[in-house]
């Protein structure tokens, strides 16, 4: 559904325990007690057979209590629960937490009660968390709404997991170590409010400044990836992955989409926390080269034993930091290994000289205890300079007693300490593959080499004409059509008869997933496709970037780099977003397997296709949004020919231009600040967006130079609900007061008008009048802003 209500949820004023009981082995005498212990304000149990629990009066029904709770926790049996949500939207409650356990699987007539209880809950749009939740704790608010045997501590982590058992275990587990939460929930079984739904929720938390989930299953992709997406621009999303999934190549499916949406995945409740110190620690990392200092050999090649495991490397250490390193006394090698008697001046020269060195990304300090010098003063000596350093600094102080208060030096300064080397160079690794996914998610993608666009109609004219005939599995001829209207060649007889004299690169596959619908996989080709575990998934659609990031992620890489050409890469890459392209153009694309691809002089053709055909069905929707070409729309404007249409992540080269070409008061009245430059960070914002929360259209029309300009761009996001739209608007300035900015609002009004949108709103400064006028001639009206020097612009859609 939406964010709406969740505030009841997290934050109610008053709580009602339906079911409450005073019989140690119900679960509504735990919540009760929960919820008392905490000191939350305003409790009321309700149920008939008591007239008062601990010490408070106890209500006999829903009926009875003095007003409509804000949250109500329902702990009664399973045919109880429609009519109870039933009575309490009718009320006036608005967030609800089932505890009873199973209601998927009882029918009440021909529903289970499940699906009765949604049913009651929808007219009053009250909120379920549940079936079979444990509950939730908000513990900033005193608010323990759950059964869990341990309160939570008040921190900054959010905490979703969807088995209350490995929920209520992570909570003793983070206890012990003195983890605290904003916000703890027990997911239970989902039926309403579900991942999607608490991403939104969180992304907004200011309490909250990183979300930890533990998934089961995600039962509405495209819901969670938008929300993951807009969640993990703003704060890390770390995600623990319960039980692998038995459909082939599901799991290689959750991994792509984790990393597509810009969260980070684990594979350990150790790890979650690890990362969790980790990242809320970082700081900007270019690459994935280590410098380390340690005062033991062994420990130095534990490091890099574990460094070189996870795919990353020492750095290498320039002339001028191999300088400073003999100036320090210290060795000149990378793992820098400094003796156990050394002084402490010998320490802070070394962590100086490192931490200056521009071909190491971050430094890694592993410290043994000795008998020679203090842990305590050598702490003390590096901590200011490796607070104050650049890049990441990572720590292991090995040991117990011995170095707990150097440990705790470095835990006061911030900066990350981890028990063992294995764990710091994990967490080293954690950075550097989160930095990764960042950058997928933000990337803003050139425009590839020029292919020619897909003959789109053609192709799909071909596949309905074979369903139509009843033809599922497509001959090589109508094969070779299919794949040549998106510029994918078949081997002609004479190519196929090099392929013993060329290398058999890879071999692309669509498969549908359950969950995440069509993927594309990637990996060797030939006979190794069948043998070799070296396959990487990507979801559709992809652009060059994520392409050669789901190259980059096999051995197809190495085998590309040493016997090809940069060109057969590129032509590689090509086909991968040539096939993603395929995929979000034809729904009845049931299976695509091309095997082997051969690189033939900069060039890749199939030496083997097989295309099958089925029915279109909800389960193929795609988890991203592609770019909705429909919506494009060409025009004849001031006596040329220009094009609206939505903007896409090619389009940052000349929305830069657009921007430099803008009159500095523009700018001023559209970004509310004097911007000089537009920073590459928010033009991937501006550029690539979301189009299932957001839309942005352009006018654009062929320059003098023959290459595409900028000449106008509205845009809006709406909200979790789809109640608002909050739009900006912007002209060329030397477009001004010709109609244009009137032609791009009304291609956005229509838009949302269309997406059930119930209204556009707006902040303007009181001084742009042209933007006022623009919503009063759409029948909006103009509002006073609680900020001084602002409007508020609001126009209806419905």
């Amino acid at each position: 559904m939406s964010i709406r209500n969740l505030d009841h949820l997290f934050q109610p004023a008053s709580v009602a325990v339906i079911g409450a009981s005073d019989n140690p082995q119900r679960i509504g005498t735990k919540v009760l007690a929960n919820l008392v212990d905490a000191g939350f304000g305003t409790v009321w149990p309700v149920n008939p057979k008591h007239q008062s629990l601990r010490g408070m009066p106890c209500y006999a029904r829903v009926a009875a209590l003095p007003s409509a709770p804000d949250l109500a926790i329902l702990c009664t049996p399973p045919a109880t629960i429609p009519g109870l949500i039933a009575e309490l939207g009718a009320r006036g409650t608005r967030a609800a937490i089932v505890m009873t356990a199973g209601l998927g699987q009882i029918r009440n007539g021909s529903r289970t009660i499940e699906q009765a209880m949604l049913d009651a809950a929808r007219p009053h749009l009250l909120r379920i968390l549940g079936s079979g939740s444990v509950g939730l704790q908000s513990p900033a608010l005193g608010l323990n709404a759950s059964f869990t045997h341990i309160a939570a501590d008040s921190g900054k982590l959010a905490f979703v997991s969807q088995s209350g058992a490995l929920g209520t275990a992570v909570l003793d587990w983070a206890s012990l170590r003195g983890i605290g939460f904003s916000r703890f929930v027990a997911m239970g079984d989902g039926a309403d409010v579900d991942f999607g739904d608490l991403l939104d929720y969180l992304a907004a938390d200011a309490g909250t400044e990183a979300i930890l989930l533990c998934i089961e299953h995600v039962s509405c992709a495209r819901k969670f990836m938008s929300a993951g997406r807009l969640a993990a621009r703003g704060k890390p999303v770390i995600v623990l992955k319960v039980g692998r999934d038995a459909a082939p190549g599901a799991d290689l499916v959750f991994d792509a989409a984790i990393r597509r949406a810009g969260m980070l995945r684990v594979y350990s409740t150790e790890d979650l926390f690890d990362a969790v110190e980790t990242l809320a620690r970082q700081r900007p990392q270019r690459g994935e080269r280590l410098a380390v200092l340690t005062n033991g050999g062994g420990l130095g090649l534990i490091a890099a034993d574990a460094l070189a495991c996870g795919g990353a490397q020492l750095a290498p250490l320039s002339d001028d930091t191999l300088k400073r390193l003999k100036l320090a006394e210290a060795p000149q090698a990378n793992p820098v290994d400094l003796l156990a008697d050394v002084p402490v001046e010998r320490y802070t020269g070394a962590v100086e000289a490192l931490l200056r060195e521009t071909q190491a990304d971050a430094l890694l300090f592993l410290h043994a205890p000795t008998a020679m010098v203090s842990s305590t003063l050598i702490a003390e000596a590096v901590a200011p300079l490796m607070l104050a350093a650049r890049k990441n600094v990572l720590s292991c102080w090995l040991g117990g007693r011995s170095v707990a208060a150097a440990r705790k030096i470095f835990a006061d300064a911030g900066l990350a300490t981890y028990d063992t080397p294995e764990k710091a160079v994990h967490g080293f690794l954690q950075i550097a593959q989160y930095r990764r996914n960042q950058e997928l998610l933000m990337e803003v993608a050139a425009a590839s080499a020029a292919t020619g666009a897909p003959e789109r109609a053609a192709a799909q004219a071909l596949v309905a004409s074979q369903l139509a005939a009843g033809r599922s599995e497509l001959s090589d001829n109508d094969a070779r059509a299919l794949l040549s209207a998106y510029g994918i060649a078949l081997a002609t007889p004479q190519q196929a008869a090099l392929a013993g004299q060329t290398l058999a690169v890879a071999r692309i596959q669509i498969v549908a997933d359950p969950v995440f619908g069509p993927a594309v996989f990637f990996g060797q080709g030939g006979i190794a496709a069948e043998v070799a575990a070296d396959r990487a998934a990507g979801l559709p659609p992809l652009n060059m970037v994520l392409a050669r990031d789901m190259v980059g992620r096999t051995r197809v890489a190495r085998l590309l780099a040493q016997g090809q050409t940069a060109a057969d890469a590129e032509a590689l890459c090509r086909t991968l977003v040539q096939v993603a392209d395929m995929v979000a153009d034809l729904p009845q694309l049931a299976e695509l397997d091309l095997n082997p691809l051969l690189a033939l002089g900069g060039g890749v053709v199939a030496l083997a296709a097989r295309v099958r055909l089925a029915p279109a069905r909800a389960e193929k929707t795609l988890a991203i949004r592609p770019y909705p070409q429909a919506l494009e729309q060409p025009l004849d404007w001031r006596g040329s020919r220009i094009l609206l249409r939505p903007i896409r992540p090619e389009d940052a080269p000349q929305h830069q231009v657009f921007f430099n070409a803008l009159d500095p008061d523009d700018v001023r009245l559209r970004f509310f600040s004097a911007m000089r430059e537009l920073p590459p960070a928010q033009l991937a914002r501006l550029t690539q967006i979301d189009y299932d929360r957001a839309m942005a259209f352009i006018a654009t029309r062929t320059g003098a130079d023959n290459k595409p300009e900028t000449l106008g761009v509205v845009r809006a996001i709406a909200d979790a609900d789809n109640q608002s739209a909050e739009f900006a608007i912007i002209v060329r300035s030397d477009l001004k007061g010709q109609g244009l900015g009137y032609i791009l609002f009304q291609k956005l009004v229509d838009y949302f008008r269309s997406q059930g949108t119930a209204e556009i709103v707006g902040d303007a400064l009181s001084e742009n009048l042209g933007v006022q006028k623009l919503v009063r001639d759409f029948g909006g009206v103009v509002l006073p802003h609680p900020e001084a020097g602002m409007v508020r612009l609001q126009l209806p859609l419905r």
